[in-house]
């Protein structure tokens, strides 16, 4: 087979990424290479001998990790690990409530209550430098292990492992915070070996948390993710299981969109409402009853993050007056649940194309989330803001801060001020990336099989889009509790002539929160869409469909 002998539509789908001969087209949609060996990583070495010195003279370790997915997927590889070689483990997943973002000085004098003789954080701690150093004044040995992006100056911990770290030479830059757990795991194993045990076992959490945080699904990481939802779907893992149960998603047909939008928001939603311990419990357990029954709570908590999301983000919309500053939403209120304020911020930065900052006023403090927009890195405008904060951190897209109160307003002008800076000459505005033009006779189930090998899908290797124009509404009514939603029966009436069509092509669309158009359009306009072609399962039938991303 040659790649002249691929569907024209994947031919062009995978020229979009760069793919032009067949060795390259097999190497990418096979994603077999071997995951690298993590032996590059600075200072992991050192962290391995740490760890086995500890393990011999029986010290107690601490894994301090963070409260979304890929924090506490983290901590369970690591817990997971320590555990099998017999070492005397324990958890610490800080409360966002009580001791707020990362490895803050709060959260050190809980896990202090433990009595470490090691901590070691996951997903957190790059940036800081003051807690290390107070951790080792009290004689506790520190290993960091994040994917941040860290300072100048390093925590003076024993080992720092941070691709991002200059000068490190591992050639994956794009890990998860789960993604480097792994890599210690694999490293311990590759110097320890422990009979029947191997580091595959891990990699449907690296899948879960590398998915959910929103890492680039390419080289690398696409490797682990695609090897994770292959472990995922054997079904090994009781709370995987119980939560795919719950969610309504077939486990042996699981994907990296069944993450980042039925799973993900699950365990998410403990940390968010409530304690991140019931997403690591969840992940830990062995029995099938107790994994349904935290599986259950998980899936009450997601409705209830729902609901509170949107009520924040009606409160902002109501009282913000968004004329006052064309860069720059930024709003604090006691009211508001910390928990969701950064699920808020992300729909008010969607809706409205503008970086939003959205936080909890506590009694001195405000405690934000901040969401941005592609054109803006958000966690380096705040660098330019640190003497003003107390804490932060984060990535291009998403960060957290906090703030003493009496800083806001100069917080809000400075941060105005920079973004005005890096914006001034770009045309805002949401842009949606398509494959290609097409008519929608050229569309056939069986492109399915090649679209399929696409998987995963995600962050740097989307799932295709396509644009088709003056398609003909045939039907259209709006759907859902609240009529959210439009369902259309779309024609394309042009002959085709490759395939002698003498009728039109007719199709089923469904377009999620375009509602408000079903009293705009009717039958007989003629639109242009921006869509994917998909499966739609409901019910255990199998049905063709456009999901359409936006009309025109």
């Amino acid at each position: 087979m040659k790649l002249k002998d691929y569907p024209p539509v994947f031919r062009q789908i995978l020229f979009n990424r760069g793919i032009t001969d067949w060795d390259s087209a097999q190497a990418f949609l096979k994603a077999e290479q071997p995951i690298f060996s993590p032996e590059p990583l600075l200072d992991i070495d050192k962290a391995i001998d740490l760890i086995a010195e500890m393990g011999t003279q029986h010290k107690r370790i601490v894994i301090f990790g963070d409260y979304d997915v890929d924090g506490v997927t983290s901590t369970v590889v690591l817990v997971q690990l320590l555990q099998k070689v017999g070492m005397n483990v324990e958890m610490y997943i800080p409360n966002r409530f009580e001791e707020g973002y990362g490895f803050s000085m709060d959260a050190l004098t809980e896990v202090l209550q433990l009595n470490p003789d090691l901590i070691i954080t996951v997903d957190c701690g790059v940036r800081s430098i003051r807690e290390v150093r107070a951790a080792e004044e009290q004689g506790v040995h520190m290993i960091i292990t994040d994917h941040h992006q860290p300072l100048e100056e390093l925590p003076p911990a024993d080992a720092v492992i941070c691709p991002r770290r200059p000068g490190d030479p591992y050639p994956n830059k794009n890990l998860a915070g789960v993604g480097i757990a792994y890599k210690l795991a694999q490293r311990y194993l590759e110097r320890f070996p422990l009979e029947g045990e191997e580091p595959r076992q891990w990699l449907d959490l690296v899948a879960l948390g590398t998915v959910a945080d929103l890492a680039p699904l390419s080289g690398e990481n696409r490797v682990m993710v695609r090897q994770g939802l292959e472990v995922m779907r054997a079904g090994p893992r009781p709370g995987i299981l119980a939560l795919a149960n719950v969610s309504r998603v077939p486990i042996e047909e699981v994907n990296a969109q069944h993450i980042g939008f039925m799973l993900g928001p699950r365990l998410n939603a403990a940390g968010r409402l409530s304690s991140a311990r019931k997403a690591y419990d969840l992940l830990m357990a062995t029995e099938t009853r107790e994994a349904g029954e935290l599986a259950l709570s998980l899936d009450a908590e997601n409705q209830s993050r729902r609901l509170i999301t949107r009520e924040i983000q009606e409160s902002v919309e109501e009282s913000y007056d968004f004329s006052s500053d064309q860069w720059l939403i930024l709003c604090a209120d006691e009211s508001y649940n910390e928990g969701v304020i950064g699920l808020a911020a992300s729909k008010l930065a969607e809706s409205y194309y503008r970086p939003s900052v959205i936080g909890v006023k506590k009694e001195e403090v405000i405690r934000a989330s901040c969401r941005s927009i592609p054109e803006l890195n958000i966690t380096s405008a705040l660098d330019e803001c640190m003497d003003l904060l107390v804490q932060h951190g984060g990535h291009a897209m998403a960060a957290g801060l906090t703030v003493r109160k009496e800083n806001l307003p100069a917080l809000k002008n400075r941060l105005s001020a920079i973004i005005a800076r890096e914006l001034a000459e770009v045309e805002l505005a949401p842009m949606l990336e398509a494959e290609m033009e097409i008519n929608l006779s050229d569309l056939h189930p069986s492109l399915f099989k090649y679209l399929n090998e696409l998987e995963p899908t995600g962050v740097k290797n989307p799932s295709p889009l396509f644009i088709a124009r003056d398609v003909e509404i045939r039907k259209i009514w709006a759907v859902g509790k609240t009529q959210d939603h439009l369902k259309l029966t779309l024609a394309d009436p042009r002959y085709h002539q490759d395939r002698q069509l003498h009728s039109p092509v007719i199709v089923d669309a469904i377009a999620f929160q375009f509602g408000a158009l079903a009293n705009e359009l009717n039958a007989g306009d003629h639109i242009d869409i921006a869509f994917a072609y998909e499966i739609n399962t409901f019910n255990g039938n199998q049905t063709v469909q456009l999901n359409i991303r936006d009309i025109q």
